[in-house]
């Protein structure tokens, strides 16, 4: 039988303890215990994430049965690191604890799987808002990101999970692999592109390629990137000229590792060793066992070591969830070099 993970601590116990780790001040053993509760209240968002993936995994699939969907808790030192940038930050406020992500083929799936669940009758899991990242409100963020995002509180039968925050990001296979490019760069460049810190001509590099997506798919540009396809493609070539990024991204695909093949399990975990490129996936009996190595590894607090725990229906599609962890940006270069190419033959 596996056992549930329950919070274990009041919200202004977690509140205190985000404030406390944020702020970075404190013996060791009061910023372990702080710590230690907040990693209880993330693992205690399992239960409610699963809950709401059984319903979006029906009703996504119902749209295009060769969607991919999967789920996965946020990880600690992800958690850790932003409360050290925004040390006013409570835990308690974050949307994203608990993630549930989809990828569709085009945009008007994502919008038909949106507006299901934007309105469905009857559930005690409600989308409390809309994050839409496509359209004009708001729009792309600056950095370039695109995507819907849902955000969920939980509601239903069990009242100790009562109020717990889920997200749920849906994306197409090109904002996916926009967002796997931009977080591939981060894991092994050490840069933080996700929050536009780094080099400015690589940050504008991702936001001209967001915004020929954008053109691609019909939606709104990315703020200062609104000009014309031949414009962007002027920019981009030069950028990629002087900066070689996508031999970049192809140089991270030399990983190793051990791959889970069957179908039978869905709680994972995935060791990313960046210095070595070797990744390892786990395949546990249980979700509890799953959790039980995440803490473990975890605890080792190896800056060279990128954990995450996956729950996914069919482990062969882990790579198509997870791509950044395998440094599958093919999608991502292709579109690029693809462009780039016609936009040589135009213009010569």
């Amino acid at each position: 039988m596996v056992t549930r993970v329950v919070p274990e601590h009041s919200k202004s116990a977690v509140g205190r303890a985000s404030k406390l780790v944020g702020k970075g001040k404190g013996t060791p053993e009061k910023l372990a215990e702080a710590r230690a509760v907040l990693s209880n209240f993330r693992s205690a968002h399992a239960f409610p994430l699963n809950a709401v993936t059984v319903t979006v995994r029906q009703k996504a699939l119902a749209v295009n049965p060769n969607a991919v969907v999967a789920q996965r808790l946020k990880r600690l030192p992800t958690i850790l690191d932003k409360l050290a940038r925004i040390p006013t930050m409570s835990v308690t406020t974050m949307h994203d604890l608990g993630g549930c992500r989809v990828v569709f083929e085009s945009v008007p799936e994502v919008e038909r799987l949106v507006e299901d669940l934007r309105d469905l009758p009857r559930s005690r899991n409600r989308v409390t808002r809309v994050y839409d990242y496509l359209h004009d409100d708001p729009g792309p963020k600056r950095s370039g990101y695109r995507g819907v995002h849902l955000a969920y509180e939980y509601g239903a039968s069990k009242e100790e999970y009562h109020g717990l925050r889920i997200e749920l990001q849906v994306r197409t296979q090109l904002q996916h692999a926009w967002a796997t490019a931009v977080e591939t760069m981060d894991l092994f460049s050490g840069s933080e592109l996700k929050y536009s810190k780094g080099e400015a001509d690589v940050i504008r590099f991702f936001i001209l390629v967001s915004s020929l997506m954008a053109h691609e798919e019909g939606t709104a540009p990315v703020p200062g990137a609104a000009a014309s396809v031949p414009e962007l493609l002027d920019e981009l070539a030069d950028l990629e000229n002087r900066l070689g990024i996508v031999g970049r991204l192809r140089g991270y695909a030399a990983i190793a590792g051990n791959h889970a093949t069957s179908d039978r399990r869905n709680a994972l975990t995935l060791e990313l060793r960046r210095s070595a490129g070797a990744l390892t996936v786990t395949v546990h009996e249980t979700m509890a066992k799953a959790e039980a190595r995440l803490t473990e590894l975890e605890a080792l607090n190896d800056d060279d070591l990128d954990a995450v725990l996956v729950n996914i229906a069919r482990i062969s599609q882990l790579q198509a969830a997870y791509p950044n962890y395998y440094a599958d940006t093919s999608m991502f270069t292709e579109f690029v070099e693809s462009r780039l190419d016609d936009h040589l033959l135009q213009t010569a």
